[in-house]
């Protein structure tokens, strides 16, 4: 045995070798949603060989058209613990073990559960970010991040090409007469932005839409999806999808600007606004004091834009009279013609 395999040796006998500095791994379970529902997912850690005093970090969708973070709620062991809404819809998580109840040596120890809501098809990853996480002794525990990918499949009523609308633009004086909703090939998400006539105001105005056997379909927060028959009555301020196998122009007729007020469930709703002009969404939503996401469609690309959120000005939106969007609440509200 030579030098180098003798002192070798002698190091592994004396167990003086010096490990390698561990990382514990932090990862967010990967989900499947379906557009317009809301799911969970888990933030754990691998293991924790000196336990665990508490935890800060921020938690993001890195494309809001697909998926948005909403909230977290927190385990039992963290006696204080609070989530804040952030810049570009992230979330400031933050917990504390006060009661030890993440002992030294613990694993697969859940720190939040995200609560997500699913938009639209596509794929989106939820990342950390700024994370200090600290042992009992307060020491800070070095990890490394795994981001949790977000599926959701496209599937009727939220295809894959994503639904698309114009129109011909109306008068700006009431009574309005005629306004054509145009509908291109593939699904459309219209809005009624007027009250229409009585006589031309139920489903069966799209009577000669080529809709290769496809129902039109409404969104409610409460019920969820609602197939819309040709009796039934087409209300203002509400979205709805109408598959088309080609381009065709819609009347709609009406006597006034004027339509019912419009509940917005807490959660996401279909939406629209009246009028027959485009307004920012900060202007449009003006009378709204709960809404934070908003998410209307890019008929250019086929696709769902970039949500506006409230506030940012950097995430500023304009919405069109006859195209519905997304419009998530944090409390019930009334949606008011006129916005």
């Amino acid at each position: 045995m030579n030098f180098f395999q003798t002192i070798l040796m002698i190091l592994l006998l004396s167990g003086c070798i010096i490990p390698s500095v561990l990382s514990e791994v932090i990862s967010i379970g990967p989900v499947t949603l379906a557009a317009g529902t809301s799911g969970t997912s888990d933030i754990t850690i691998d293991t924790l060989p000196n336990g665990l005093s508490g935890y800060r970090m921020t938690v993001a969708s890195d494309n809001q058209a697909v998926v948005t973070v909403m909230g977290a709620t927190f385990p039992s062991w963290a006696a204080l613990s609070d989530a804040t809404a952030g810049e570009g819809g992230s979330y400031l998580l933050s917990a504390i073990d006060l009661n030890s109840g993440v002992e030294a040596g613990a694993g697969g120890i859940t720190l939040a559960t995200l609560n997500l809501q699913a938009v639209g098809a596509g794929s989106a990853q939820i990342t950390m970010s700024t994370v200090q996480l600290d042992d009992d002794a307060g020491n800070a525990v070095t990890t490394v991040l795994k981001p949790g990918t977000i599926s959701v499949p496209g599937q009727t009523p939220v295809p894959t090409q994503t639904p698309v609308i114009t129109h011909t633009p109306a008068p700006t004086t009431a009574p309005f007469g005629e306004l054509t909703v145009n509908l291109l090939p593939g699904w459309n998400l219209v809005n009624i932005p007027v009250q229409l006539t009585p006589g031309s105001n139920t489903a069966e105005i799209f009577k000669n839409v080529q809709s290769a056997g496809h129902s039109i379909l409404t969104y409610d927060s409460t019920a969820g999806w609602i197939t819309i028959g040709k009796d039934d009555v087409l209300k203002p301020m509400t979205g709805y999808w109408i598959f088309s196998t080609t381009p065709v122009g819609i009347p709609l007729s009406g006597s006034s600007l004027l339509a019912g007020a419009k509940t917005l469930n807490a959660g996401w709703n279909l939406a629209g606004i009246t009028g027959t002009s485009s307004k920012s969404a900060e202007s449009a939503l003006s009378g709204l004091a709960s809404w934070t996401y908003v998410i209307p469609f890019d008929s250019s690309n086929q696709q769902y834009r970039d949500a506006g959120i409230r506030g940012n000005s950097n995430a500023q939106i304009m919405l069109d009279p006859c195209q519905a969007f997304w419009i998530y609440m944090n409390s019930p509200e009334t949606m008011s013609p006129g916005y």
